[in-house]
């Protein structure tokens, strides 16, 4: 059995889940919110947060995967079936490349204008933080442009094949696209990236998600958008 501990709206959850669904996985999903863990997550050791993959489906016994890279890692390795880094050395050093610059480089949008977004749903007794909206959209038009010029010439992100470069650029633009918050105007050939990855019944499970008390908006689960 395979329990993931993740946020529905958290970009690394997002990618975890994307890596499981293209490993045709069948999971047990579990509610894990940063501001507050599960507590089999809090037990998994010191700073330990969501996601987490609990697998107990191996012969190694029972393996506990925290964060992205080691959960995708894990399975890659367990799982031979629809790889996600490539076989060939150069495109797996690039899919690995592009997959942490798209961690790291997020990181600002989502500590800022989403977790502003999300917090303007949670807790609304405060007003709205502008500058931190302001500080995460003119962070979000830079990645776009690098985004954009990678699907210009590229058939996937990564490179030549759909990799967990791909995943994790779709599992942070999923999450700002929920409020809109992603100019797809500005940025043609990464909305038909996009929109080949909304087909894949990974992501449309990904897409089916609803955060209580906030809407997504209405192009957010459309193919056509």
């Amino acid at each position: 059995m395979k329990r993931l501990f993740h946020w529905l709206l958290d970009p690394h959850g997002r990618t975890a889940r994307l890596a499981l669904g293209e490993k045709a996985q069948s999971v047990d999903f579990v509610e894990s919110p940063p501001w507050s863990p599960h507590a089999e997550v809090s037990k998994a050791g010191p700073g330990a947060r969501g996601p987490m993959l609990i697998d107990t489906d191996g012969t190694a016994g029972r393996v506990v995967a925290v964060g992205t890279h080691a959960i995708v890692e894990h399975i890659e390795e367990t799982v031979r079936d629809a790889r996600l880094l490539p076989i060939n050395a150069l495109d797996r050093a690039e899919a690995r490349r592009l997959w942490q610059w798209t961690e790291e480089s997020m990181a600002e949008v989502t500590a800022s204008l989403l977790a502003e977004r999300v917090n303007q749903v949670i807790r609304r007794s405060r007003a709205p933080d502008s500058n931190a909206l302001r500080t995460g959209a003119h962070a979000l038009r830079g990645k776009l442009t690098v985004l954009n010029a990678l699907a210009e010439h590229r058939p996937w992100i990564g490179g030549r094949s759909l990799s967990v470069a791909d995943l994790s650029v779709a599992a942070h633009l999923s999450a700002f696209d929920y409020f809109g918050d992603v100019d797809w105007l500005s940025a043609p050939d990464l909305k038909t990236w996009y929109a080949k990855l909304k087909s894949r019944p990974a992501m449309r499970a990904v897409l089916a998600d609803r955060l209580d008390g906030a809407r997504p908006a209405a192009h957010y689960a459309d193919l056509d958008f």
